[in-house]
């Protein structure tokens, strides 16, 4: 779907360093009279908020800051078994892909366990199972660099190769698992991206909105095990993932993602000490200050009028702009008549300025538009 933000100025969100007010930036465009002045209050030692759709950033507060990731490493170390391994191919565990039950996070493999790279991943994700992160990079590792005698060292060279190609500028990785180790770094600016990038997997954005999931592991103690989503959000209907991480070096971390209109809005809280009540004051904040417009009937009664008369949007875009511009927002509608096909244009529209313009469009009755006028 075609997403607008209403911007004067479109900030790079995904540039270290680019803030739109200092220490504390705003980065969604807004007129230059329109000043918020009230900010979150969250224990977080660092949180970005960024509509990925819209490309722009909506809140940041030492976004930059290069603080211990904790699991939510995993994130990288999915996107780079996706460039490396084929969902399908098998894994046999080794005792060295074990780790200690009592400390880090797991799903209970046992040497000889044999699985599908696509439940590895669903037990990384999910379950932020160090385990099946370690077998990952182990087996990933060793398609890598064949014959190498340290294959997970080939595969964490792979993931930073990784962070940086999408982009991510400040993060270093050191393990595939996130676990507190010297020089193991990430910022909440680089892991929005990060977070774009799984979402934008098929595979990946389905396991990280998953509440559970349930595995299969054969071997000599075959079984099915289902696991539980660490990310406690997903109770919520319009939360979609995606990554939560806990250690000591790192407090409470937590990437999320959620839906607003037809776009998708991704938090990042590192450092924190309560992530959900941070996330919670984190969207209040947001639903306060900013609203998400779509191009529909839901939110315009006049195009649920026209769609009676079988005529609607070609596309319906949302637009996200600050709460107090909201009811300046009108819509414009240009008809001229024909049988079949564009019949006209509508506008949202802040005084003369369009914020966006699209075709309306004649369908039949089953709701087709035609295959000309379909985006």
């Amino acid at each position: 779907m075609l997403s607008i933000v209403f911007a004067f100025a479109l900030l790079p969100w995904a540039v270290a360093g680019v803030t739109a007010a200092p220490d504390r930036s705003l980065g969604a465009a807004r007129s230059a009279a329109t000043q918020l002045t009230d900010t979150p209050v969250v224990t977080a030692r660092a949180s970005f908020v960024v509509d990925i759709t819209a490309g722009v950033a909506l809140w940041s507060d030492d976004a930059d800051a290069r603080l211990p990731p904790a699991s939510t490493t995993k994130i990288i170390t999915a996107l780079t078994v996706r460039r490396v391994l084929a969902p399908d191919e098998w894994v046999i565990v080794e005792p060295g892909d074990l780790v200690d039950r009592m400390i880090y996070s797991n799903a209970g493999l046992q040497v000889g366990d044999r699985l599908q790279v696509r439940d590895l991943l669903a037990a990384l994700l999910v379950a932020s199972a160090g385990d099946a992160a370690l077998a990952l990079a182990r087996v990933g590792g060793q398609r890598i660099a064949v014959g190498e005698e340290d294959a997970r060292a080939a595969f964490v060279a792979a993931m930073n190769e990784e962070a940086r190609r999408i982009g991510l500028r400040s993060s270093v990785f050191v393990t595939p698992d996130g676990r507190d180790v010297p020089g193991q770094v990430a910022t909440a600016r680089d892991l929005a991206i990060a977070a774009q990038h799984l979402l934008s997997d098929p595979l990946l954005a389905e396991l990280v909105a998953a509440p559970s999931i349930e595995i299969e592991i054969e071997g000599p103690q075959a079984r099915k095990v289902t696991l539980a989503n660490t990310n406690q959000l997903l109770a919520a209907s319009d939360v979609i993932g995606v990554k939560t991480g806990t250690s000591p070096a790192a407090g409470q971390c937590l990437v999320a993602a959620v839906r607003r209109g037809h776009n998708i809005v991704v938090l990042v809280i590192l450092g924190s000490q309560d992530r959900y009540a941070d996330a919670s004051v984190l969207l209040s904040w947001l639903d306060q200050h900013y609203r998400w417009l779509t191009l529909d009937g839901s939110t315009f009664p006049e195009l649920a009028v026209l769609r009676r008369f079988r005529i609607v949007p070609a596309l319906t875009p949302t637009i996200v702009i600050p709460a107090d511009r909201a009811p300046e927002v009108k819509l414009d509608v240009t008809y001229r008549p024909a049988a079949w096909g564009t019949v006209g244009t509508v506008r949202l529209r802040i005084g003369i300025v369009d914020l966006l313009a699209v075709p309306l469009v004649r369908v039949d009755q089953l709701g087709n538009m035609p295959s000309s006028e379909r985006a």
